[in-house]
């Protein structure tokens, strides 16, 4: 079993686009031309990318400020080197939105570390961002470059009578691998995720597997079968060109995406985002609990972890109330609801957060990453991020809310998730045939 831990910097290649040198227009009411700028034109909205600055004042603290036409900004202050060049993906922070320690490329960390939260950030199609660098006292010169986005309402509904969500093809006419994206506990559709993806050359369908029209209504007994269904059907699609689907879960999506993946052969690779090893009871809130699992098979409940309310206690965070439920469960019932993770015919990623608040993800993926070891399988990769919280989402984001207080983690650990999970994700999912 391959596990890492955040000790080092890494670039994704970028798209190729062609580089924007020389110097840039001034900003405000700058009076010099200081600073030449070298960076891509256009970059997809996942990648990092290389920005430098050249022909600056020889060791002298400069403001960067970061901008963009959807409404974010965030700024940090770099010293120069005795050239005058700022490198900023690398230069050390002394200053800013940023925290210093930061182990992520400071172009884009500071759209991670930007004034709008995650959950309201819609950016265009095609976003403008400007980069400014200035003292205390004298503007220099801007630059700008594009990150294309793909639209998350860009989808289409899937041309089936049972099956609920939206369709992401890639932007290129291209066909390629087939992915399922499956949501959480929240029961809406993960656009985010699938969006990505689909910019990336996958053809993504973000399944909604209750809560929607004609599905169930809660997080009880939903049919494995719906999965494989959709599996089936996504193999079919004129867009696909992989032999089987890959799976990317979030959460109790991913607890599915482990348990779909050991039961279908159309299922390759699967990646589970704080997901479980473990299969649950059901229901998405403890306020009304079903007493059978969340998952059927044949039209027999999965075997499941209970909640065992005589183990619980007032003010229990979901973590510790799961950690409870985990004490108060039997060795037989936990080796019974183990998900057959060794069954999954291809590579398993595992993406765990140290300081989830809503469960004890990186206990609960020991549980797979154990399975996978025992039974010698090599092909499981298994991420822990002792800061983040349970909102790991696609870089690069403003994260700001996605450490909120059930949730967990701070806007640091998150940041470093999301840049470093993101890589390994697109490499498990292109082992796809």
């Amino acid at each position: 079993m391959r596990e890492r831990a955040l000790t080092r910097r890494r670039l994704i290649t970028g798209t190729g686009a062609t580089l924007v040198t020389g110097v840039a227009g001034c900003v405000g009411d700058a009076d010099d031309d200081t600073g030449t700028f070298d960076h891509p034109a256009e970059v997809r909205a996942d990648e990092p990318f290389e920005l430098t600055i050249d022909d600056l004042p020889a060791e002298t603290p400069l403001e960067v400020t970061m901008e963009s036409e959807a409404g974010i900004e965030a700024s940090v202050t770099v010293e120069t080197d005795s050239d005058g060049r700022i490198d900023l993906a690398r230069s050390s922070i002394v200053d800013g939105d940023v925290p210093t320690d930061l182990d992520v490329p400071t172009t884009v960390a500071l759209i991670q570390f930007a004034s709008e939260s995650f959950w309201e950030y819609q950016p265009p199609e095609e976003e403008r961002l400007t980069y400014s660098v200035r003292t205390a006292d004298e503007a220099f010169s801007s630059t700008e470059l594009t990150r294309s986005h793909l639209d998350r309402g860009a989808y289409d509904e899937p041309e089936h009578d049972e099956l609920v969500g939206g369709v992401f093809t890639p932007p290129t006419d291209d066909e390629g691998p087939g992915v399922l994206v499956l949501h959480g506990s929240e029961g809406q559709p993960q656009f985010e995720y699938a969006a990505a993806l689909a910019h990336r050359g996958f053809t993504t369908f973000a399944l909604q597997y209750f809560g929607g029209p004609g599905l169930p209504d809660d997080l009880v007994e939903i049919p494995l079968e719906y999965v494989e269904t959709a599996a089936q059907w996504l193999l079919e699609h004129e867009r696909v060109s992989s032999g089987r689907i890959g799976v990317i879960g979030m959460s109790r999506g991913g607890e599915l995406g482990l348990l779909a993946g050991s039961r279908f052969d159309e299922i390759g690779p699967v990646v589970s985002v704080v997901g479980s090893g473990l299969v649950w009871e059901g229901g998405a809130t403890i306020a009304d609990l079903p007493e059978t699992s969340s998952w059927s098979l044949d039209g027999e409940p999965v075997l499941y972890v209970p909640y065992d309310l005589d183990a619980a206690e007032d003010g229990m965070s979901g973590r510790e109330f799961f950690a409870a439920m985990l004490e108060a469960a039997s060795a037989e019932t936990i080796d019974e609801a183990t998900i057959p993770v060794e069954e999954i015919d291809g590579d398993v990623l595992l993406v765990s957060a140290g300081d989830d608040e809503l469960w004890p993800t990186e206990r609960l993926h020991d549980v797979a990453a154990d399975r996978l070891e025992d039974h010698r399988q090599p092909s499981v990769e298994h991420l822990r991020y002792e800061d983040a919280g349970h909102g790991i989402f696609p870089p690069y984001s403003p994260v700001m809310g996605t450490n909120r207080a059930d949730f967990g983690g701070s806007r640091a650990g998150n940041a470093r998730a999301a840049h470093d999970h993101w890589p390994s994700v697109l490499e498990t999912l292109s082992t796809l045939d």
